[in-house]
């Protein structure tokens, strides 16, 4: 109990650390047209053959589920709309967090370290990093883990990303093949029903979650001795899900939004060219490689020495994480050269590969500190430099908003226009014409297109902010740009629409 409560504490830290976070220093707001759109069109909880995103149930459920819970819940305690919603999307991703780095310690404490406490902050590390990784000296608008491009998209690819990992963290330490899903317990039922939001939530990030049991597959592979019925009775729980991961992508395959993916280029030219800026960017515009040559000497110290079961273990561990980070690296080009190059580049999209490099690297700091026990010792203090230096005054990170457009200012234009449609509510109107900012012509408008009056008016409805449906009509108005300090061009959009 006393060792449990230590998890517990740390996790309930995590989610305070990152409420504030994601509450106040880098609020989550609604801003562009997506995140008005999808707040409120939710899905039937199932995978839809030939939909527009046949299997994004996870993001396409949970997002409308938090705009009913800020408009409903926190809405009338605190009184004000938007504020309401960055509360519940703060909360929403806080626990998703904080669930994922308390199992992160749950595996550091079984598998990488003997002492419990020196997990903990094992978590602490693993945690800071996703906000490291991307830091450049005396930069603004350095990117993060955590980081992507709007509300929308946190459900679409912050959330699904740390569920899968998440998942993987579970299944090392639990051999789920072992009767675990032979008696309907709370504990299966919820893994359960994880599995199936990880795999049903998005390519990109399930694929982290398929690519670890394939890897986990391959190790229990005895080729001397090897059934193939035997094989599968034995692992049938992995097996399943490997199934079911590629149902998921034939679901996706053969989805509208597929469907609608054209490209003039050669596959083979577009997977050259995805390859290029891929490893550019994963190997040589990060923090990264420093991780990996520190993993990669002790990988080849420990094969040398030979020294004991232990540290073997741990070198075989290793192997595993090196073979899903260069699975994933090659899964992840064809995939972006299919679809559009440019998701390779994302944050939110590497996330799997930089999951896999933290583990192997931290992996490989527990063969040091059990190899000499003292150095324990200096895990607060690591942790204590790490924090300190992310959140040096010489750099910022990014608001996860379009343009890095700040999110004070994304809630101005946001109640701006809510306001117009309120008062026409109020009035008795039935068709009202509100003013946005101008946006990117190229892009209709771009974050506040032409077509978004239908999503905001439906959006205001459902959450009882307006009494009735109103005709809405978009007026780009150069004014409002001055007013709220926007370009009249915005740049090109890092936003990938779902």
């Amino acid at each position: 109990m006393k060792n449990f409560s230590v998890e517990i504490f740390t996790g309930t830290l995590i989610f305070v650390a990152m409420f504030v976070f994601f509450s106040q220093v880098h609020p989550i707001v609604l801003f562009d047209n997506d995140d008005w759109n999808v707040i409120s069109d939710a899905r039937t909880g199932l995978p839809k053959w030939g939909g527009w995103n046949p299997i994004k149930v996870l993001p396409e459920t949970f997002f409308p589920i938090c705009g009913y819970f800020a408009a409903y819940v926190v809405k009338p305690i605190i009184g004000d709309y938007l504020t309401a919603f960055t509360i519940s999307a703060a909360l929403t991703v806080s626990i998703f967090i904080a669930a994922y780095v308390v199992l992160f310690i749950m595996f550091a404490e079984k598998i990488l370290l003997p002492d419990k406490l020196s997990a903990n902050f094992f978590g602490v590390i693993f945690l800071l990093l996703h906000f490291a990784i991307f830091l450049k000296h005396d930069a603004q608008d350095n990117f993060y883990l955590f980081y992507t491009t709007d509300a929308d998209c946190y459900f679409n690819y912050v959330l699904p990303d740390i569920l899968n990992a998440a998942l993987i963290l579970f299944l090392i330490r639990v051999d789920v093949t072992k009767k675990f899903f032979e008696r309907v317990t709370p504990a299966a039922m919820i893994l359960f029903f994880a599995l199936y939001l990880g795999i049903f939530s998005n390519i990109f990030s399930s694929c982290m979650l398929a690519i670890f049991i394939f890897v986990e597959l391959l190790s229990r592979v005895e080729l001397k001795n090897f059934k193939l019925g035997k094989f599968f009775a034995e692992n049938k729980t992995l097996l399943m899900i490997l199934i079911f991961w590629l149902i998921s992508l034939l679901f996706e395959a053969n989805g509208g939004r597929a469907g609608r993916i054209v490209h003039e280029e050669s596959y083979f030219s577009l997977a050259t060219e995805a390859a290029e800026e891929t490893m550019q960017s994963l190997l040589f515009d990060n923090h990264g490689s420093v991780l990996m040559i520190f993993a990669a000497v002790t990988m080849i110290f420990i094969f040398a020495r030979r020294i004991d079961e232990d540290a073997e273990n741990l070198l075989r561990l290793m192997k595993k994480f090196f073979l899903c980070l260069l699975l994933w690296t090659a899964y992840i080009i064809l995939v972006a050269a299919k679809v559009d190059v440019t998701y390779a580049l994302r944050p939110d999209v590497q996330f799997g590969f930089f999951f896999f490099e933290f583990a192997i690297f931290l992996t490989a700091l527990s063969f040091w500190i059990k190899k000499f026990p003292r150095t324990a010792l200096i895990i607060p203090i690591l942790c204590f430099a790490l924090f300190t230096w992310i959140f040096s005054g010489k750099r910022t990170l990014c608001p996860s908003t379009v343009n890095h457009v700040p999110e004070k200012i994304c809630v101005e234009v946001s109640r701006h226009l809510i306001e117009q449609i309120i008062s026409a509510d109020k009035a008795g109107l039935e068709e009202v014409t509100i003013t946005v900012p101008v946006g990117d012509a190229e892009l209709d408008n771009w974050p506040h297109p032409l077509y978004m009056g239908k999503n905001i008016s439906r959006t205001l409805h459902v959450h009882g902010i307006i009494s009735r449906r109103l005709e809405v009509k978009i007026l780009p108005d150069a004014t409002l740009n001055e007013r709220f300090n926007l370009p009249q061009k915005n740049k090109s959009s890092t936003k990938v629409k779902d």
